[in-house]
């Protein structure tokens, strides 16, 4: 491996810079001590002096390159701290291209198989990572940057770079190292300027957000991360949000009564960001609180700018971060204070990749939002996320179905899952909601199976606060 060449250099050059000094001043002191006439004791001082100079360089030598370790100790590539000096130093901005490779289950693999297997299959899919990229370009530094993410540095056109990371990809995704399968995402960056903490940033969004996605469906970002990290934070600070309302038809009382938000944010041209861009930075820079005040404050400005209907059910996402936090919890209940828009018709939607390690506390968090009337939904209900782990605990009143129940209920398992936990939610007291419909004929399956809600473009699409107005105020019969 580079890493391991590379190491073994920078060893040789520091047994040079600590040999070479001390074999001059060894030396020069047997010169002195032959070529000038003193006493016996004196010159055993000199020769004993410099003895204790030389054994103690050496040590100070030895500590200093200790301290400052440049291997993983379990893989062999780079460690993080000293990668992100090397880069610096040889990134060229007109030809390096970061690549991001993570083992996605790297902790599943840790659970299930013990720590010791998981380190063998980090540390064999390190020289994997070598082997191949090497082959194809050359000498590739690599460094293990934390869990089984690993950064590479290459030297090479994007184009070549691409197909590189995607045949890597067909090649060892759900592969097996020593019978244990990994799972793998990866992507890349052109590496235009030295701001390493950004250019990380933006590979660990698209990793981590998007699965690798991001570099295929969106690149109407800055070049500079750091500029879109500015028009982020200026975008969300000035309010720049645009609301479009979702109305969802109850099919037991045959009516738009439910009105799901959905939220953009403007640059400073008004042009929109996508969530899948701006979401992930708005979390690395803290700014979660104030993006929900900001979407709730701009959803009751246009209720009572709009005259709309109060009575329906106004449902929004919050971060669960935002939710626990409580100073973030006093804000929000002030706001809803004299306001047009009460919080009995006001639903918190709730979204989280992974359970929350004190559901004790989080239940007693949304209880206290259910006190002040606020009504709790958990979205992307049945995925993989924490929603099916939390209904166990958690008195919710909507569960919004994941996308897959929707776009697979022609098949049997689909179908049978959906029907069993819609009895099993409404003997819980919760009602059901079935998005992303697209094919009107999909009715008549939801409303046999007892779901509450249906939504999607072929119910009614995305409107702004006016046109919603409108459409509220209108008779419709949707089949």
């Amino acid at each position: 491996m580079y890493s391991a060449k590379y190491d073994r250099q920078r060893k040789f050059l520091l047994a040079l810079r600590t040999a070479i000094p001390i074999v001059i001043l060894m030396s020069l002191l047997v010169l002195v001590i032959t070529n000038e006439s003193r006493s016996f004791l004196y010159d055993t001082f000199i020769l004993l002096s410099g003895i204790f100079a030389s054994v103690y360089f050496i040590f100070f030598m030895i500590f200093s390159s200790q301290k400052e370790k440049i291997l993983d100790d379990m893989t062999e590539s780079f460690n993080r701290r000293f990668f992100e000096k090397f880069l610096r130093k040889n990134i060229n901005p007109q030809r390096s291209i970061l690549v991001l490779i993570s083992i996605d289950n790297i902790k599943d693999i840790n659970e299930r198989y013990g720590i010791e297997n998981g380190d063998k299959v980090l540390q064999k899919f390190s020289h994997i990572i070598d082997s191949y990229f090497s082959t194809i370009f050359g000498s590739v530094p690599i460094a293990r940057m934390r869990a089984g993410d690993f950064l590479l540095l290459i030297n090479a056109p994007e184009k070549r770079v691409k197909e590189a990371v995607e045949n890597f990809l067909l090649t060892y995704d759900n592969q097996f190292i020593d019978n244990i399968e990994i799972k793998l995402f990866a992507t890349y960056t052109q590496a235009d300027h030295n701001d390493i903490k950004h250019l990380l940033d933006h590979l660990y969004e698209e990793i981590y957000y998007c699965k690798g996605k991001c570099k295929l469906t969106s690149k109407k970002r800055p070049k500079k991360d750091s500029d879109f990290d500015a028009i982020v934070r200026r975008s969300i600070e000035e309010n720049k949000i645009l609301l479009f309302y979702q109305p969802l038809y109850h099919l037991q009382v045959k009516k738009f009564d439910y009105i799901e938000i959905l939220v953009k944010l403007l640059d400073s041209e008004g042009n929109i960001i996508h969530p899948s861009q701006y979401i992930p930075v708005m979390n690395r820079l803290g700014l979660e609180n104030s993006y929900d005040l900001a979407v709730v404050t701009k959803l009751i400005e246009e209720c009572k700018k709009y005259q709309l209907d109060t009575k329906s059910l106004y449902s929004f996402n919050l971060s669960p971060y935002s939710v626990r936090n409580r100073l973030f919890s006093k804000r929000f209940f002030k706001l809803f204070e004299d306001s047009v828009l009460s919080p009995h018709n006001a639903v918190i939607e709730l979204y989280e990749p992974t359970v929350y390690n004190d559901i004790k506390y989080y239940k007693s968090i949304l209880q206290m939002y259910k006190e002040h009337g606020f009504k709790i939904a958990f979205n992307n209900f049945g995925a993989f996320n924490a929603s099916v782990e939390y209904i166990k605990n958690i008195e919710a009143d909507f569960v919004l179905f994941d996308k897959f129940f929707t776009k697979k209920i022609d098949e049997d398992r689909y179908r049978v899952l959906l029907e069993n936990w819609i009895v099993i939610l409404h003997k819980l007291g919760i009602k059901s909601i079935i998005k992303f419909i697209d094919k009107i004929e999909l009715l008549d399956i939801f409303a046999r199976i007892g779901a509450d809600y249906v939504g999607g473009f072929a119910i009614a699409k995305p409107m702004q606060a006016e046109e919603l107005k409108k459409f509220l105020g209108e008779k419709y019969e949707i089949w």
